[in-house]
């Protein structure tokens, strides 16, 4: 290289210092959050973000000032680096990747969080560099002061924003346009990431391009919608109708596990204790599964709104949220609404000693056929027939107890002068787990029992999250009890489910040695939580096919003799050989026994022992439940049944069926 062309190197480098220590810590800053959540270095695909990086450094290039450059580039970078601590924090909570939909849902993300936790390596490593980035612009901006050799070029910086410009325009196209559909790539998908595929940034711009201008769902006609939804009964199972005529109550369990209450070869236990010391720290909820049908193999892997949803309508959109987007659809195939069309005089109701706002509940569990949603700020006001009330915990940063809302709503859970449907969602293990004031009696009869070993700081975590589920199980023994005592236990079917794994502090991954997810343990036992149903008419069993929320309303069905089409639910009867997928919403992957994958072609985890076979039938079942996707779809978007002729269709096939 000739002497008069490095000058010209260095002249360019020294002009526009500034903008090139911006680029650079830009991309560094970019690839540590990339890292942090992904554990790569290497984005595949990262045009949009590349592109905004253009169009930035364009905007600092055509400025004809050094300082206001200089606090543009901090603003830039600032800007980057608290979005990205947001999306990280975000992931390292939820393990959720951001989508446009999830700002309907960002009050209520933060609303129940009590502790923020940080990534520090990526929190730290990018402020220093924001830093450094201030100094020698500093010194940049001082050492240039009182010239006019501000490096600028209009003709530069103009034609880097409208590359930014276009690139954003024409990349986000391609990637919203592509020859593949959804649903396609829902089936032969090679992504592992979008953070790894587009970076944190190009994706946060991708989502907000898609959200405001792309309609990704090709719309299906109606007579295609009710063609499918009505081409097949499903199958009787051999306890078919042994609950006909039974009151039902759902208990959504808020992060409820199988370590926190036993110890045995298929769970791993989350404290060194004996199976006596578990049966006297959950006698009821010890009583309860052994005189219940137990599903050993049921997994879930959804947020708690999502997983109310599925356990109560037996579907969930691939798009937006039924909570927000969808909260004034009707919804005749939803559990209570279809309870209403064979006994008008049954009363459906649910509870949950969280605000009434939250998740839009009030707004929506009347579109469910609830006749009306309790919420803690009604609670407070109401007085138990013992005399006790529902103290305000929520404002002393504690979480509700799930036993005060038994003791104070039990004549509206549990009435005797009607059948009822009563859905009931939990709060107290919810995370994050931390010694509380509330839980402090159960803290004390825990440690009675077990000496800590103070070898590690999730000891703590596991002991503070056992007082929840101790709490828990005060609630479930008070309403066993009640509805004994009232003479409403034998006529009742109680479905108790897990919404989620305790994916708070991680907890769940450390006790089940699957942390990273680089282990020998089976990945999809990360989601593997209790499901339970308990009904008098019913052996006490074990099944161990593989279950998850879907299920719970076709097998509900299932019991109380009410025959329904397949296609209305993603689930199927817990009872009869037909096994579920679950496709989380939240999440944006599928689940199997063994398996974990980003579509049918693409698994992130395949355990040792899945064969060829189980293979196979992973695909075809997820082949099936695309296609169920597709349809449920289209039926959110467009209120399929909030037209008049597809809602009374619907009142007469099942009319036909169940009348026969």
């Amino acid at each position: 290289m000739s002497d008069e062309n490095k000058k010209k190197i260095s002249n360019f480098c020294s002009k526009y210092r500034t903008v090139i220590m911006y680029i650079v810590f830009a991309v560094v800053i970019e690839l540590l959050a990339v890292c942090c959540v992904d554990h790569t270095l290497l984005i595949s695909e990262p045009w949009v973000g590349l592109s905004m990086l253009a169009l930035t450094s364009g905007i600092m290039i055509v400025i004809n000032n050094n300082k206001a450059r200089l606090i543009l580039g901090i603003i830039f970078l600032t800007l980057e680096l608290v979005l990205d601590m947001i999306l990280t924090v975000v992931y390292d909570m939820a393990g959720q990747y951001f989508d446009f939909a999830m700002l309907s849902l960002r009050n209520d993300a933060f609303g129940i969080l009590e502790e923020i936790y940080v990534n520090y390596v990526f929190f730290y490593a990018s402020v220093a560099m924001v830093i450094v980035f201030i100094v020698c612009g500093i010194r940049k901006y001082k050492t240039d002061k009182g010239s006019n050799e501000y490096g600028r070029n209009k003709t530069v910086g103009t034609a880097l924003i409208i590359i930014g410009i276009v690139g954003v325009v024409a990349i986000t196209y391609v990637i919203n346009n592509g020859s593949d559909d959804k649903y396609t790539k829902l089936k032969t998908s090679k992504a592992t990431s979008v953070y790894s595929s587009y970076g944190m940034t190009g994706n946060l711009v991708n989502e907000f391009i898609r959200g405001i201008f792309y309609d990704e769902i090709e719309e299906v006609p109606d007579n295609e919608i009710t063609s499918y939804l009505y081409n097949d009964i499903a199958p009787e199972s051999k306890y078919f109708g042994v609950s006909s005529g039974n009151n039902v109550i759902v208990i959504l369990a808020e992060s409820f596990e199988w370590f926190a209450i036993m110890d045995d070869e298929e769970f791993i236990n989350g404290l060194d204790i004996t199976e006596e010391q578990y049966a006297e720290l959950f006698p009821n909820i010890m009583r309860f599964m052994d005189s219940s049908v137990v599903m050993t193999d049921y997994h879930a892997k959804e947020k708690t709104d999502i997983s109310e949803c599925l356990s109560i309508v037996g579907s969930y959109p691939t798009v937006g949220f039924i909570n927000y987007d969808y909260q004034d659809n009707a919804m005749p195939y939803a559990m209570p609404n279809v309870l209403r069309a064979y006994d008008d005089d049954i009363v459906c109701r649910s509870f949950h000693n969280g605000t009434a706002n939250f998740y839009n509940r009030d707004n929506t569990h009347g579109s469910f056929g609830i006749d009306h949603f309790y919420a803690s700020e009604e609670m407070y006001d109401m007085v138990a027939p013992d005399g006790g009330t529902m103290e305000n915990w929520i404002v002393q940063g504690e979480r509700n107890l799930d036993s005060e809302m038994i003791d104070v709503c039990q004549d509206l859970m549990f009435p005797t002068d009607s059948r009822f449907y009563t859905y009931i969602t939990t709060i107290t293990m919810h995370g994050m787990y931390y010694e509380r004031n509330n839980l402090e009696n159960y803290r004390e009869e825990l440690l009675s029992i077990y000496t800590p070993t103070g070898e590690s700081e999730e000891e703590e975590i596991i002991i503070d999250y056992m007082t929840t589920v101790m709490e828990f199980d005060r609630a479930l023994g008070m309403l066993m009890d009640d509805l004994e005592e009232r003479g409403l236990l034998d006529n009742t079917t109680i479905a108790l489910f897990a919404d989620h794994n305790a994916y708070y502090q991680s907890l769940g991954a450390k006790v089940k040695g699957l942390e990273d997810y680089d282990t020998e343990y089976d990945y999809s036992d990360l989601y593997r939580v209790p499901f339970m149903i308990y009904d008098q008419n019913l052996p006490h069993m074990e099944i161990d096919k593989f279950t998850c929320q879907a299920d719970i309303v076709p097998t509900l069905l299932d019991l109380l003799g009410i025959h329904y089409y397949s296609n209305m639910y993603y689930g199927h009867s817990v009872f009869t050989p037909e096994e579920t997928l679950i496709y989380s919403r939240a999440y944006s992957f599928f689940i199997d026994d063994g398996i974990v994958a980003g579509s049918l072609e693409n698994p992130f985890f395949r355990d040792e022992s899945v064969t060829d076979e189980e293979w196979n039938d992973f695909v075809t079942r997820g082949t099936a439940l695309i296609e169920k996707l597709r349809i449920w779809d289209q039926i959110y978007i467009h209120d399929y049944f909030g037209d008049e002729t597809n809602y009374n269709t619907y009142l007469e096939r099942m009319a036909d069926i169940n009348n026969g």
